[in-house]
């Protein structure tokens, strides 16, 4: 891992912790939140990658949970959120739209269950409590289209985005 790949993930958590923090909506069912992070781990997924939408969106999550108050949800976030940007970003990344549509839905139902089977079991919601979150955490990646529209956006404009993801390689001239 190079200078310049740790440098973007480390923006790319601040960005995800920054936009999972800035609207949190309590949800007085499991007595956690909801937020429009979706968006920016969907971004981050398929501008840059599978392994740079994991760190980002798992770590920015969870960064959000302990400046939030919500501590003891950290570590099911980073597991859920994580899995959100590793899947979207693996099924998405220069994939074309296809693959992204196909990566932003499996990731997100993929942070639908960590969640629901989490709060259903190690946090002790049970299923029928768990299930009562399922509605806004399904609302929560609906959400991340927008980061889909985002990032087209941002490739128009800017089409090697999807290079700083990749490692550094070097050719002697």
């Amino acid at each position: 891992m190079n200078v310049r790949r740790i440098a973007l993930m480390a923006v790319c958590i601040a960005i995800v912790a920054v936009l999972v923090a800035v609207v949190p909506v309590p949800i007085p069912a499991t007595g956690g939140y909801t937020h429009p992070g979706a968006v920016a781990e969907i971004f981050v997924s398929m501008a840059f990658g599978p392994i740079v939408g994991m760190v980002a969106a798992g770590i920015g999550a969870a960064i959000a949970d302990l400046v939030l108050g919500y501590g003891s949800f950290a570590p099911l976030t980073l597991v859920a959120h994580g899995a959100l940007g590793f899947l979207a970003g693996y099924l998405g990344w220069k994939k074309g739209w296809g693959g992204m549509i196909a990566g932003w839905i499996v990731g997100g139902l993929a942070l639908v269950a960590v969640y629901f089977l989490g709060e259903a079991t190690v946090y002790g919601f049970g299923f029928a409590g768990a299930a009562g979150e399922l509605p806004i955490n399904l609302f929560q990646v609906g959400l991340g289209v927008l980061g889909l529209l985002l990032f087209q956006l941002v490739k128009k404009a800017y089409p090697q985005i999807e290079q700083l993801g990749e490692e550094a390689t070097f050719k002697e001239v």
